[in-house]
């Protein structure tokens, strides 16, 4: 069946204009993704320095108990030989002196006591001493905890945002993609017509395209070694991306990382920044398959990391929307630095 022109109508300007538009929105989603991306690496490693914290915490709390009980022994043991002494009547140097027999015996015995009490000082000193000590670690512990709770909540908050944008933003590409395919194909019809008023004879089907061709699709660069990390990384292309992900159902990029060298035997926090820490640093020249890249902006925090896995490219969890896939290391995004764990 024939379809009609539209008369007047310039579908190609049109989408040109739309390309454009839609090309500039990608543009904000890009900025979005890596925003997304830095905040979820700073989040978990927030979340990794809090944990530490907690684990800070209830290490001081089991020695504040342990000091406490020491310390209510020691004050105890004390109180009892002083009702001892009570009850048994005042100790003096006349009382040992007056049960002694002979002047050595008398020095022997009041040295003793002397040491005793002063023995009995020392210690309680220390345990008290000790005690203050653990206190105080756990108020200033009890303020580093609040201090990293908060830095997490608002981490989570502003991560909320930028999805909000990206959420947008995603919407508007929809909404110009859709304006791109109804105008690609109202040039389509148009084109056709055109063709179906001008065909020429049956013969000249040739070379109308064969559409059979392989369309120059390449594929992804295989890795110099099927084993070791990059062998486990690619058990899991295709798998989503998930924020704060790290397992098969969906990672992050850190997660992918973790979870890989975990089946390797190697335990790794979750963050680009402590997994960067974790290793040993190399350079680029140095890379070999299945040693982590890292990439970021600036500052104190790493906000991407991938498993190298030769000839210029590695395999990571790029952000948001996308899936565990076979990327380039320069179009990664800043590389900050490689190591080897």
């Amino acid at each position: 069946m024939a379809l009609t022109a539209v008369a007047g109508a310039d579908p190609a300007g049109d989408i040109s204009a739309k390309q454009s538009q839609a090309e500039s929105v990608r543009s904000e989603i890009a900025t979005l993704n890596s925003d997304l991306e830095t905040k979820v690496e700073i989040y978990n490693n927030a979340n990794y320095q809090l944990a530490k914290i907690e684990g800070s915490i209830e290490e001081n709390q089991a020695s504040l108990d342990a000091a406490s009980v020491k310390l209510g022994e020691m004050q105890d043991r004390l109180t009892q030989r002083v009702v001892k002494i009570y009850r048994n009547g005042d100790v003096n140097v006349l009382d040992v002196l007056m049960q002694t027999n002979d002047l050595s015996e008398f020095l022997t015995k009041y040295d003793m006591l002397t040491k005793v009490g002063e023995q009995d000082r020392d210690d309680l000193e220390q345990v008290k001493m000790l005690k203050e000590q653990v206190e105080q670690a756990k108020i200033q512990l009890d303020s580093d905890k609040a201090t990293q709770s908060t830095l997490v909540d608002q981490l989570a908050s502003e991560k909320t945002d930028i999805e909000a944008g990206l959420s947008q933003r995603r919407q508007m590409l929809t909404g110009i993609e859709g304006d791109i395919a109804s105008l690609q194909a109202q040039q389509k019809a148009q084109q056709e017509a055109a063709f179906q008023a001008q065909q020429a004879a049956a013969s000249s089907t040739e070379g109308e395209g064969d559409g059979g061709g392989s369309g120059g699709r390449v594929g992804p660069l295989h890795p110099s070694t099927a084993g070791g990390a990059v062998g486990i990384a690619m058990q899991y292309l295709g798998v989503p991306y998930v924020w704060g992900g790290a397992s098969p159902s969906g990672f992050d990029c850190s997660g992918l990382v973790m979870y890989v060298y975990a089946q390797l035997g190697i335990s790794l926090p979750h963050g680009a920044t402590a997994q960067y820490a974790a290793g040993t640093p190399i350079d680029y020249s140095e890379l070999q398959p299945g040693d982590l890249v890292f990439f970021g902006s600036g500052g104190g925090y790493m906000s991407h990391v991938g498993i190298y896995i030769g000839g210029g490219s590695m395999i990571h969890a790029p952000f948001e929307g996308t899936v565990v896939q076979i990327g380039s290391v320069s179009s990664g995004g800043s590389f900050r630095g490689a190591c080897r764990l």
